[in-house]
């Protein structure tokens, strides 16, 4: 992929993830709204601020130009969606150990180079891969499986640290 999409990608789902982070409260608490956005401040709703944004993103990239990405596309980019992810559950809860507080400024940071480090990992899959036969069935199941996940979880989160506000960890 070529610097100048990667660019467009990069700011794409940086936009709108950060936009995710606030719209939930702007819609007055919107139960569809917070399917997509961030309801609280806990791991798994930062989460959605990377997943969704990739998800839309892959979405209009296959509607669109289907015919000019690579067979092994829809494989790559949920390879990178949850190395991002990973990345941020990963670097989050070092820090969070590390530090013993949640820092605003590190945490948005993180945002941002999880969304670099996800472009980026798919850019390396795409020249690296040695399979270029399409899977797209199973990425696809992945996908729609944590898109599930991310929907029931949103309003009957587990008791579990992922799913606690982050002033309930600190």
């Amino acid at each position: 992929m070529t610097l100048k999409t990667n660019i467009y990608r990069f700011l794409f789902i940086s936009i709108l993830g950060t936009l995710l982070h606030f719209t939930y409260e702007w819609s007055q608490n919107n139960a569809i709204v917070g399917l997509f956005s961030a309801v609280n401040e806990s791991t798994w709703e930062h989460l959605k601020l990377l997943f969704f944004p990739m998800l839309f993103l892959t979405l209009f990239e296959l509607f669109f130009f289907r015919d000019r990405l690579p067979k092994n596309f829809l494989q790559v980019r949920t390879y990178g969606i949850f190395l991002g992810m990973g990345l941020i559950v990963v670097v989050f809860y070092t820090l969070l150990g590390v530090i013993g507080t949640s820092i605003d400024f590190l945490n948005i940071a993180l945002f941002f180079v999880a969304v670099f480090f996800a472009l980026w990992s798919e850019n390396k899959q795409y020249r690296n891969s040695e399979s270029k036969k399409e899977t797209s069935s199973t990425a696809f199941s992945i996908l729609l499986i944590f898109t599930l996940l991310f929907f029931v979880f949103t309003f009957l989160p587990p008791d579990i640290g992922l799913f606690w506000e982050i002033t309930k960890v600190c």
